[in-house]
């Protein structure tokens, strides 16, 4: 199991926004909607931020709301900013420094939603607390 985009009929069903928007800041453009996925913890890392295009490598844990580990990696990559990852994991990983780590709240809306994952691994409409730390920028 890893944290690739959900596809149904070939579409991707996640949603994406503003990174500046994820973090807390005031939208520029009036008509951009804030996205609904919540930092709730977080330490700062070393060096240059992630930006969009970097090629990243995580260590994650996600966690239903009754504390439960249901998914775990390290080593994953990916390219930031492509959505090929859930939604909320490009948004709270732009801005992330290696070693920095933050916990992230992410709605159904944004990950499996209705249709959950993995023989219930994940049930549907879970809020997931994600727990992300940044190993690379490459």
């Amino acid at each position: 199991m890893n944290l690739n985009v959900p596809r149904r009929g070939g579409r991707t069903v996640a949603g994406f926004a503003v990174v500046a928007i994820a973090f807390g800041c005031a939208p520029k453009d009036p008509t951009v909607k804030p996205t609904p996925v919540k930092i709730v913890t977080e330490s700062t890392g070393v060096g240059p931020p992630a930006k969009q295009g970097d090629l990243v490598t995580i260590s994650y844990r996600v966690l239903l709301e009754d504390g439960r580990v249901v998914l775990s990696d390290s080593g994953y990559r990916f390219i930031l900013g492509t959505g090929s990852v859930i939604g909320g994991i490009d948004d709270a990983v732009a801005g992330m420094r290696v070693t920095g780590e933050r916990e992230i709240l992410v709605p159904p809306q944004l990950h499996w939603g209705r249709i959950g994952y993995g023989d219930d691994a994940i049930p549907p409409d879970a809020m997931l607390s994600i727990d992300l730390r940044l190993d690379a920028i490459d």
